[in-house]
């Protein structure tokens, strides 16, 4: 009968999470708290990097309303803002973490090391988001359909997206698998953590990095 208890806790545990999820109301969206109050963690950019790569630190002006562009889309776009794409290339391309569209495990390794070297659980986290986010980023880029991407507005820099696409996937991955040493289970938290673990964006449109 004791060998059975493993199995029989296993199954109860299992019950339990479906039960969770089914509790999740993906119809309403909970209040918004600020994602490093229920995952604090050092900041993943250095400040010796920031200062190299300031002058990438740019967000595109809004869409005007005479815009071509100024769909209901685009203005949702730029009122939750992507990483800036030339901004994290700088930032990948002094620490050499992700060049050519390849992640290097080794320099990952390194540079998580230094930036997270009060948490092992936040490395081992970190390491695992960006090795999935990185293959979906990939995948995400081939299928793109092959048409001319529009100029950036005058005064933008012309860089690839793949890197604010990575950055986006790992920054929301780290949230919602964010270790328990340093979890923050308040309710507020733990409404918003479960809402964006089992509900699917119902917004329209492309996909971006945040729903990697």
């Amino acid at each position: 009968m004791l060998s059975r208890s493993p199995l029989l806790l296993l199954v109860v545990g299992f019950c339990l999470n479906v039960a969770r999820a089914a509790d999740v109301d993906c119809s309403k969206r909970p209040p918004f708290v600020d994602p490093k109050t229920c995952c604090p963690m050092p900041d993943f950019i250095t400040a010796e990097l920031k200062e190299k790569c300031s002058k990438f630190d740019m967000t595109p002006p809004p869409p005007t309303s005479g815009d071509a562009d100024a769909s209901p889309e685009s203005r949702r776009r730029h009122h939750h803002p992507h990483p800036p794409p030339c901004f994290f290339s700088c930032i990948f391309n002094e620490t050499g973490i992700y060049l050519n569209r390849a992640l290097d495990q080794d320099k990952l390794k390194s540079y998580l090391q230094v930036v997270f070297k009060d948490s092992t659980d936040l490395q081992a986290t970190a390491t695992e988001a960006f090795t999935t986010c990185a293959t979906k980023v990939a995948d995400f880029e081939a299928n793109l359909p092959a048409i001319p991407r529009r100029p950036p507005p005058p005064g933008m820099p012309i860089c690839p997206h793949d890197a604010g696409h990575l950055m986006g996937c790992v920054f929301r991955n780290l949230m919602k698998n964010c270790p328990a040493s340093i979890r923050n289970d308040t309710e507020q938290c733990t409404q918003a953590r479960e809402f964006f673990t089992n509900c699917k964006p119902t917004r329209g449109g492309p996909r971006s990095s945040e729903d990697m």
